[in-house]
């Protein structure tokens, strides 16, 4: 098949959509272990009481989260040194597979110990991945299309995030309502992790069509790629390596807080029935979407420095009354939901904002290690947020905790450089 550059305009349509079922198959996998973490914790740990269970997944989870910037340095080095659509096609293929290899996994009930081990390398596997994955398409859509479509790019790509994230809840809520709960927790939920394959396999097919970007032909042609990019980087932009971490550290703290732990506030503490739960959520993450498309579009209006201010002020502002909202009944629980998800459309700004910040000669190694490095955050409301909940009580706990993430967004936000429109070559040459 012959490979095209797909532009339209200056806005290179199939690597966007590719990197935007990418994005689909890392949430749909990351999520769906949320959802279903009460089932995976009495399959793969040792027998305990259900707040310990889900306190060995949510660990795992964390690992996955751990792994990430080692698949972040690795890939983009590949991205840097050997072309960014080897690591979007090799990103893709690994994160799926491994994935749907979950769903076959022998049970601690069958193994003991050893299916502990699998699942745990198993999650590393996955963040390994995952972490590359920000490396190759996401890159290869932004370098191709022109300042003026940045802002929709980045936000079409990210609404991947809740594309993927809706296709797990309702997934999670088809299955259970097919095999009903009983027949689902023996073993349904093991079909759920075969959907990542077919994601994955559909934006292979899109990403076939691919070419490189010109612009990193050109400065590969012209042999300005760095040895170690990565080295590169820290040597000339040591200050940018720590704000970007600060800005982008506190949004996916809120991002966790409301996309990976919603579940389980919802259905375990707030004791909302589970279809209840998922249906909702499912509903939520499309209103998620839409947002993050929005607020991508909006930044090359804003600028991505002050979206970014705008926006996390603005969560801080709505956190108390959505959280109240999400106990008001199930409309309200839905549209709460699906502002929560979307962080308030934080998320529809990052590619692009990172994308101006780094020239093109290691480009993919600062988005794939700063991005995943500041995934870490995550973990922090993850694992603390238990902690939140009982001190502070589940309403003003959850409130708390999510404004904690958008002050350190704000914090970073303040400092950072804005390049909003940069060309991309003339980066190039001044940086």
């Amino acid at each position: 098949m012959r490979r095209v550059e797909g532009d339209v305009g200056g806005l290179n349509v199939r690597a966007m959509l590719g990197g935007m079922f990418g994005w689909m198959v890392d949430v749909f996998d990351l999520t769906l272990v949320l959802f279903i973490a009460s089932v995976l914790g009495e399959y793969f740990f040792p027998p305990t009481n259900l707040i310990a269970r889900l306190l060995f997944v949510f660990a795992s989870y964390s690992l996955t989260l751990l792994a990430r910037p080692l698949g972040g340095i690795i890939f983009g080095h590949v991205a840097d040194r050997i072309g960014r659509r080897l690591t979007m096609m090799v990103t893709l293929l690994g994160l799926g597979i491994s994935s749907a290899l979950t769903g076959a996994l022998p049970t601690y009930q069958e193994v003991g110990l050893l299916a502990t081990a699998l699942f745990v390398l198993l999650r590393l596997i996955v963040g390994v991945f995952v972490g590359g994955e920000v490396s190759g398409s996401h890159l290869v859509a932004i370098e191709s299309s022109s300042p003026r479509f940045r802002g929709l790019v980045s936000g079409v790509i990210e609404s991947g995030y809740y594309w993927g994230y809706a296709l797990a809840a309702l997934t999670f809520a088809l299955l259970r309502d097919y095999f009903g709960p009983r027949v689902f927790v023996s073993f349904g939920w093991r079909y759920a992790f075969l959907v990542g394959l077919v994601i994955a396999l559909v934006g292979i097919l899109l990403r076939l069509t691919v070419d490189e970007p010109s612009i990193y032909r050109e400065v590969k042609t012209a042999g300005k790629i760095p040895r170690v990019p990565i080295a590169s980087l820290f040597r000339e932009k040591p200050l940018d390596v720590l704000v970007v971490l600060v800005l982008l550290a506190g949004i996916f703290w809120v991002a966790y807080a409301t996309l990976g732990f919603l579940p389980t506030y919802l259905g375990t503490f707030l004791k909302i029935p589970m279809p209840m739960v998922f249906w909702g959520l499912t509903y939520a993450a499309l209103i998620g979407g839409v947002i993050t498309i929005v607020g991508g579009v909006l930044s090359n209006y804003l600028k991505r420095k002050y979206s970014f201010l705008y926006y996390s002020l603005i969560g801080i502002i709505i956190a108390y009354p959505l959280a109240v909202a999400l106990r008001g009944g199930y409309v309200p629980m839905v549209i709460s939901a699906g502002i929560l998800t979307s962080v308030v459309g934080t998320g529809g700004v990052m590619l692009a904002y990172l994308a101006e910040l780094f020239p093109t000669r290691y480009r993919g190694s600062a988005i794939g290690f700063l991005w995943n490095m500041a995934s870490i955050g995550a973990t922090g409301a993850l694992l603390t947020a238990p902690l939140w909940l009982k001190s502070l009580g589940l309403l003003i706990g959850y409130t708390t905790m999510l404004i904690a993430g958008f002050i350190i967004a704000i914090i970073g936000a303040a400092i950072t450089r804005d390049n909003t429109g940069v060309e991309l070559r003339k980066l190039d040459e001044t940086a």
